[in-house]
């Protein structure tokens, strides 16, 4: 076999496997990218306000000796700051409707707090305890000061929304114009708040 031969076999096998398939490269298959959930924050640190519906029921001692129940409505505000598992904060409420204490005429007419709160963070839910300086206003006898102390739970219906429910105690002190009377009241109600 002379040198033409060779080189025109060696050429012949070399582009053999060239013409036998298809010239154009495999191309890989795209590896499946799971979809990115991002869970929701809440977030208890900041401001918030709302409003909030309660049934009250509230009972006198001294000369009148009377008690009653009612519906209040109102507004709430406040700061919290998360510190961890611990949430801390202030908090001003203001209820208005009436609370009718029976014979005697009375009616409580609105009652502010203003205080604080502690609780413990669970995430989604806040669990807490609060309490405070509260007055109240009647419609013949004056106002009314005293303390409350209550608890409550506020949960994340949204990143913005919480959705709570709360019970207090009031303990009221001398009327403007009843010096001897003192008054106990209890609320238990729902609040809808939007923080910021």
């Amino acid at each position: 076999m002379n040198r033409t031969s060779l080189f025109a076999l060696i050429l012949a096998t070399a582009a053999t496997p060239a013409l036998a398939g298809n010239i154009t490269p495999v191309e890989p298959e795209p590896t499946p990218v799971a979809p990115v959930i991002v869970a929701p924050t809440y977030e208890w640190s900041g401001p918030y306000i709302g409003g909030q519906i309660n049934y009250a029921r509230a009972q006198t001692d001294g000369l009148l000796g009377v008690d009653g129940d009612g519906v209040l409505v109102g507004l709430r505000a406040g700061y919290d700051l998360d510190l961890g598992r611990t949430v801390v904060g202030g908090l001003l409420q203001y209820d208005i409707g009436e609370i009718e204490l029976d014979p005697s005429g009375v009616e409580i007419d609105n009652i502010l707090r203003v205080g604080g709160r502690v609780g413990y963070d669970l995430g989604r839910t806040l669990l807490y305890g609060l309490g405070g300086y509260t007055t109240a206003d009647t419609n013949i006898l004056g106002d009314t000061d005293g303390y409350f102390i209550g608890f409550g739970s506020e949960t994340f219906i949204t990143e913005s929304v919480t959705f709570g429910v709360e019970t207090i105690y009031h303990d009221f002190e001398d009327f403007d114009d009843a010096s001897d009377v003192d008054t106990e009241a209890a609320t238990v109600g729902v609040n809808l708040n939007f923080r910021f």
